[in-house]
Parts: C-alpha cells; sequence; structure tokens
C-alpha cells in the first residue's frame, strides 16, 4: 500500500490495520518514506489528531520493537 493511502485512511478516521502499520515502520526504518509523510502520519495529522486504538498503539510498538537490531542482556 502506498504511503499517502495509509495516511489518508487514517486522517479520515480507519484504524489501521497491522499491515499497513508495519509498512509504516518499514517505510521508516529502509528511509522510503519521506520525511513529510512520516511527519503527517506519526504526528500532524493522523496520530495526534484522531488519536490511535489500543490494537494500533501494540501494532506500532511491536513492529517497532521488530524493525532493527535489539539489545539482549547478557547471560549471568
Amino acid at each position: 500500500m502506498l504511503a499517502r493511502e495509509i495516511i489518508r485512511r487514517k486522517r479520515d478516521g480507519a484504524a489501521l490495520a497491522e499491515k499497513e502499520i508495519g509498512e509504516f515502520v518499514r517505510g521508516v526504518a529502509d528511509e522510503s518514506w519521506s520525511e513529510g509523510q512520516v511527519a503527517a502520519l506519526a504526528m500532524a495529522m493522523a496520530i495526534c489528531l484522531r488519536g490511535t486504538s489500543r490494537a494500533e498503539t501494540v501494532a506500532l510498538t511491536l513492529a517497532i520493537r521488530n524493525s532493527g537490531q535489539r539489545l539482549l542482556p547478557r547471560a549471568g
């Protein structure tokens, strides 16, 4: 799905699917989304104005967690 479609859906009040949130996180991580697209979804228009459901918050948290390296505690 294109970035503009995800932004439009959230702007219009739709709950984003886990796949859409994953695409957003991948776009941020691999820089395929522009800074303007990231700002439009993450702050200015979509999330701050419309909020996020618990399911969206969990999906976003998990997608961010799974997007890069993890620091694991060393065994004793």
